[in-house]
């Protein structure tokens, strides 16, 4: 008997927390205050919620994750997860509605390809070739998440990739519903998780990816608008995501409190 398929990729912490997240998905979906992501337990009120649960992931975890937090929420964070002693990881973040991704991204995807790419169709999103792309991005630096949060088995989701002649993965990105009813983001699709083969940069190959998962956020998802988070110092990715259509939101961040000075992901 062939052994099972195992979802979960990287190194075992990053497993741990793909599973972890996996698991919980029927509890987050109508928690409130809770965000359906899939590897960093994330709230996007964490009052809602409650601090206890925060600092119960914390404990467990040693990483909690906080969406469009305003000044205050995180002042508060700081205090009610100071036992943790954590470091502040930060991104700004970035929206667009609807009607903006339908007219900026749908004239950049809207030219041909470098001959020889084609975007994997439907029938080729197996598990088998959802684990390529696992192996793919963890190769450029971005932390998967599982095969089936991935293909959309456990949440609304699109994964996306570009393939070459050999049918090899060249580019990939991500678009997800990760806000439940409660949340004043419910509308919104999270886009993320994109990344290009080094050897195929200068190309436009990441706009396009970035364009193209906007867009099916909004036309195959149906998400009234597009959320996207990145770092203060990557130019290059906060110029491809205005490019897109998308604009930084004033006064809201998405926080990562970790006790780890490292990243789990870009």
């Amino acid at each position: 008997m062939a052994a099972s398929f195992n979802p979960y990729y990287g190194e075992p912490k990053i497993q741990a927390l793909q599973q972890a997240r996996d698991e919980q998905v029927a509890e987050l979906l109508d928690l409130p205050g809770a965000v359906v992501h899939a590897r960093t337990f994330s709230s996007d009120d964490p009052a809602a919620l409650g601090w206890d649960y925060l600092r119960r992931i914390m404990s467990e975890e040693g990483l909690v994750t906080l969406r469009g937090a305003d000044a205050a929420t995180i002042e508060t964070a700081k205090t009610e997860l100071g036992s943790f002693d954590p470091k502040l990881h930060v991104w700004d973040l970035f929206l667009a509605d609807a009607e903006t991704i339908r007219d900026v991204c749908g004239k950049i995807v809207d030219v041909a390809l470098p001959e020889g790419l084609v975007r994997a169709g439907d029938e080729v999103l197996t598990p088998q070739k959802a684990r390529e792309i696992q192996a793919f991005l963890a190769d450029q630096g971005v932390s998967p998440f599982s095969t089936d949060a991935l293909l959309g088995k456990l949440f609304p989701a699109r994964l996306i990739a570009l393939q070459n002649a050999n049918d090899n993965i060249v580019a990939a990105g991500f678009a997800a519903m990760t806000h439940n009813r409660h949340s004043r983001f419910y509308n919104s699709a999270w886009v993320g998780l994109i990344a290009v083969d080094p050897a195929l940069r200068g190309l436009g190959l990441g706009k396009y990816m970035d364009a193209l998962c906007n867009l099916a956020a909004v036309t195959e998802l149906g998400a009234g608008s597009t959320m996207e988070f990145v770092a203060q110092d990557n130019a290059p990715s906060r110029a491809m995501l205005e490019s897109c259509g998308l604009r930084q939101v004033d006064g809201v961040s998405v926080v990562m409190f970790s006790t780890s000075a490292d990243r789990t992901t870009k």
